[in-house]
């Protein structure tokens, strides 16, 4: 199996029926092709029309499905963002809330975005924050047990996570470590220079100054060498360009007046 099957296959496991009968155009003999050979989904997916008529659907005209999952509409708008950067000398890159600035290397960015499995990762992180998981774990300290609540998007309260959960299951809490830190980086800037000052992401990424998205870069890369390659190689060796990626999503697809979040999906 190459690695464009091997990245299909995993799209496959996310599709749901609903999701194959969009992609078929409604067409309920289409289906079945779609899930004896899922990597045809990234070629359906890399067609303008096809992004741009997932993103916008609700239900077709027989009323025969009413929504898309949550993962074949940020895949969507994964692949939608990667082809719009072909043959652009630059895009807009955020140096502080409200300011954007050209950075004139458009084809590096293209060329990260164009790799299947950078897509499938990206796609996949998003989706995963379609719905936040938390809990609680007892920890022993000097004054005894306590209990302790954590979210995943609270970093440093996952991170202590770390040493209450066995040394196998590590490499998953440092991944949605990793995962968290782009996702704030890239999709809420705002929220994390609000709620992640410099003292707390410290804590997980060693003394340093900067803006909190360059330190969230920083942890993001540090957090993925730690999964023992459960993360692509290009994706753990450039969050810079990972988090540039998905703040073009956001901006095109999740965010803007008529876009994907504003039309309540």
């Amino acid at each position: 199996m190459d690695a464009r099957e091997a990245v299909g296959r995993r799209y496959g496991e996310h599709l749901t029926d609903r999701d194959l009968l969009a992609l078929a155009d409604g067409e309920p003999t289409r289906v079945a092709p779609l899930r004896r050979r899922p990597e045809l989904v990234l070629d359906l997916l890399d067609r303008p029309a096809v992004a741009d008529a997932v993103l916008a659907a609700r239900r077709d005209e027989g009323g025969r499905f009413r929504h898309v999952s949550p993962f074949l509409l940020l895949a969507a708008a994964v692949h939608r963002t990667s082809r719009a950067l072909v043959g652009r000398l630059h895009t807009p890159d955020r140096t502080a809330p409200r300011t954007r600035v050209p950075i004139f290397d458009a084809p590096v960015l293209a060329a990260f975005a164009a790799d299947p499995e950078h897509r499938l990762h990206l796609a996949e992180l998003l989706a995963s924050y379609s719905r936040l998981t938390s809990g609680a774990v007892w920890r022993r300290d000097e004054w005894g047990r306590r209990r302790e609540r954590w979210d995943e998007l609270d970093l440093p309260a996952l991170a202590r996570l770390l040493s209450a959960v066995p040394a196998d299951q590590q490499p998953g809490v440092w991944r949605r470590i990793g995962d968290g830190a782009l996702f704030l980086a890239g999709v809420f800037p705002e929220y994390a220079e609000r709620t992640l000052g410099g003292a707390r992401l410290a804590r997980l990424t060693g003394p340093a100054d900067g803006p909190v998205t360059e330190l969230l870069e920083q942890l993001a890369g540090r957090a993925y060498a730690q999964t023992g390659g459960a993360v692509p190689a290009g994706v753990a060796a450039s969050p810079q360009l990972a988090r540039r990626f998905l703040a073009l999503v956001a901006e095109h697809h999740l965010f803007p007046s008529g876009g994907v979040l504003a039309a309540g999906r």
